[in-house]
């Protein structure tokens, strides 16, 4: 990896910079959308309704997913496995619904793109939870101290296999 991190935090600071002007661009895109095909403002209400509906949906099921996979460790932890995998199952189709709401709200993008966003939220996930343990240890919370620290180093474990890939694929092009 030697000199690409430079590189690396160079396009993912282009890249948050790129995401804003899309943005902008989305939003004017939606206004010139109902101005030119007559949209009434009710109909583009409703899409919009629809959007928010599908957001809200996405975040209740990634929020099963830890739910549903901490109620199966634990039910495992009491000896009770078939309860276990079948709360396990549910927190798969959970995941494969919130998926299916990412990609109906465009947040899955091509791979490169999916990668430096994913990298732009590992760094930011590695900083907070640094934070957070600095937090917790003042607090004397020591549970909750380690549990950022181990979390934090899987960040980072992340962080940096996000850039191993991304090398290679730059050093495809």
């Amino acid at each position: 990896m030697g000199g690409c991190g430079g590189r690396i935090d160079l396009t993912i600071q282009s890249f948050i910079i790129l995401e804003r002007q899309i943005k902008r661009m989305e939003e004017e895109v939606v206004i010139d959308y109902i101005k030119e095909s007559k949209l009434s403002v009710k109909s583009a209400v409703e899409k919009m309704q629809t959007m928010e509906i599908m957001e809200k949906t996405f975040d209740s099921e990634s929020n099963d997913i830890a739910l549903y996979l901490a109620m199966s460790k634990r039910a495992e932890e009491e000896g009770e496995k078939e309860i276990a995998a079948y709360l396990f199952n549910i927190a798969m189709d959970e995941a494969s619904h919130a998926a299916q709401f990412a990609a109906l709200l465009g947040m899955v993008k091509d791979t490169r793109t999916n990668l430096l966003n994913m990298l732009a939220g590992e760094i930011q996930a590695e900083k907070d939870k640094s934070d957070a343990s600095e937090v917790a240890f003042g607090e004397g919370n020591d549970e909750a101290f380690k549990f950022f620290e181990k979390s934090m180093k899987d960040e980072t474990r992340h962080k940096e296999g996000i850039k191993k890939i991304l090398s290679k694929l730059q050093a495809k092009d």
